[in-house]
């Protein structure tokens, strides 16, 4: 019992980093076993704990001293639990991205989350073991002794590190040549490392001074007929769930009876609502995005703005994410402006008193952009009303490795019903004002979604680790007759299996809404010639 009640730093912090390498890394271990089976690399496999529990007790002794060591390891214990268990349940990766959804999220997504097993899950492994540091009494040495003891922990775990290279050199020479992903699952060390780029990229978007750019946006075009778009922003959709691409469920009854073209190969920015949401409205190409870069830069809503047009951002989602910070923005994930609200306020309801708000503007341009709640996870049954629960049985629960994967796709599917069930009364509401102006409807979601594939749930997944079905969104068009005949439909429907991305949002909202800035570039708008 004196053990538990007083130990030295050294010894504490050891026995911290063997429990958080034993309790934290389940993800990891099944990530390797899967890639170096155990019959074959049993000593290898086992070297990870070794290596890991080396690294880690080495990282610790040299931040924990005598007044941080409790509130680091106290910390990292119940980080590591709550990260381990999103990478145990949902196959989460907790990267910067992750890093800033977390920290950007509002109090509804975070219930979503919320259930009995994560509470015990994390009480086990993380607040039990940190009021245990939290009681524990350390000894008291000098200076001079301390420094010894650390200086010959450092020395034996460092030794041990190199010994476990060495003695596997060709396994882990082949690890960190073809199998750097695994890294990913590493806990606590992966996240640590994306709290430290999230931090630096807050700092970079503070730091540098906003850019503005297409200063020279105008309205140009040959045509006089004032242009109405709205703009939808899907939630967590997938491409190949909707029936307009292939799938062999009826999921878009509604979009199938309108003229609407499905761009069947679009692929999203990011794998998070955080980064690809920004990323989707700027000028700057994927492989160019930041959020130092993005964020501090006119994004195509202030250029389309700048040039005349009005644009509104109505939302029902975790936010804006910066985007419409000099735009005008409406909260619709509330019942006192959201007149469709029941377990939660729906994507139709940012409809409402719309159409009067076109009809007192008829004589200007528009361009007004709706963030659905879409299909956001893991809650999918309470994405959609009840009369919209066609497949069923569906999944009850936000713990989805609970649920059969038919009841995860059946409530998955309803959502994505319930969205184009929103879409269509998008469509009927810019038909009834196409008399005033040249309308169109586009669609795009922010990612997509696993859904069980691989063991995977959710999204987030590091971009070149993420499967298709986090990054194939759908995209979908809507013309009226006088924009059809603007913008030549039938070759936009030629267009519709190309490879496109969320890099060619940006310019061709500039060519639907008829502004001409040095800008935007034609290759990238899907309707230009």
């Amino acid at each position: 019992m004196k053990f538990f009640q007083q130990m030295s730093q050294m010894r504490l912090i050891l026995l911290v980093a063997a429990f958080m390498t034993l309790t934290g890394n389940f993800t990891f271990f099944e990530q390797a076993i899967l890639i170096f089976p155990l019959a074959q690399n049993f000593l290898f496999v086992s070297s990870f704990f070794i290596w890991l529990f080396a690294f880690l007790s080495a990282l610790l002794t040299l931040v924990c001293y005598r007044y941080t060591i409790k509130p680091i390891l106290i910390f990292l214990l119940i980080a590591s639990a709550i990260t381990g268990y999103a990478a145990s349940n949902y196959g989460i990766i907790v990267n910067e991205h992750m890093i800033a959804s977390i920290v950007e999220t509002n109090s509804a997504e975070t219930f979503d989350l919320l259930s009995l097993k994560l509470v015990i899950y994390v009480f086990l492994l993380g607040i039990a073991p940190a009021y245990f540091v939290a009681k524990t009494t350390i000894e008291k040495s000098t200076v001079k002794k301390q420094l010894i003891q650390r200086l010959k922990t450092l020395v034996g775990v460092s030794l041990v590190c190199v010994l476990v290279i060495v003695s596997f050199s060709k396994n882990y020479t082949a690890l960190a040549r073809e199998n750097r992903d695994l890294r990913y699952y590493v806990n606590p060390t992966y996240y640590l490392y994306s709290i430290s780029k999230y931090i630096d990229s807050q700092f970079e978007v503070a730091r540098a001074p906003f850019k503005q750019i297409g200063m020279d946006a105008q309205i140009s075009r040959t045509d006089d007929k004032k242009r109405l778009v709205i703009m939808i922003i899907g939630e967590t959709a997938r491409a190949d769930r909707f029936s307009l691409n292939g799938y062999e469920r009826n999921t878009n009854p509604n979009l199938a009876q309108e003229s609407v073209i499905s761009f069947t190969n679009m692929s999203a920015c990011g794998t998070n609502t955080a980064f690809s949401l920004p990323c989707m409205f700027s000028i700057l190409s994927r492989d160019n995005y930041s959020h130092g870069k993005g964020r501090n830069m006119s994004n195509v809503l202030d250029i389309i703005k700048h040039a005349g047009v009005e644009v509104i951002w109505r939302e029902n989602n975790t936010g804006a994410k910066g985007i419409a910070d000099r735009l005008d923005l409406e909260d619709y994930n509330s019942s006192s402006v959201n007149t469709v609200c029941d377990i939660e306020c729906r994507d139709v309801g940012m409809l409402s008193n719309l159409d009067e708000f076109i009809k007192a503007r008829f004589d200007k341009d528009m361009l007004i952009v709706l963030h659905s709640m879409g299909s956001h996870g893991p809650a999918y049954y309470k994405r959609y009303p009840q009369e919209f629960e066609v497949f069923l049985p569906v999944c009850q629960t936000n713990q989805l490795n609970e649920c059969s994967d038919e009841e995860i796709n059946n409530a998955y599917d309803n959502s994505i019903l319930y969205t184009d069930y929103f879409l269509s009364k998008a469509i009927s509401l810019l038909k009834s004002n196409s008399g005033n102006h040249a309308t169109a409807l586009l669609y795009v979601s922010d990612h997509g979604e696993s859904l069980g594939e691989n063991g995977i749930y959710l999204h987030g997944l590091p971009y070149v680790v993420a499967p298709s079905e986090q990054i194939q969104v759908p995209a979908i068009l809507w013309l009226n007759e006088t924009m059809s005949e603007v913008q030549d439909v039938d070759y936009v429907k030629e267009k519709s299996d190309n490879l496109l991305s969320h890099d060619n949002l940006s310019h061709t909202l500039l060519g639907l809404m008829g502004v001409e800035t040095k800008v935007y570039d034609s290759s990238l708008d899907i309707m230009a010639k």
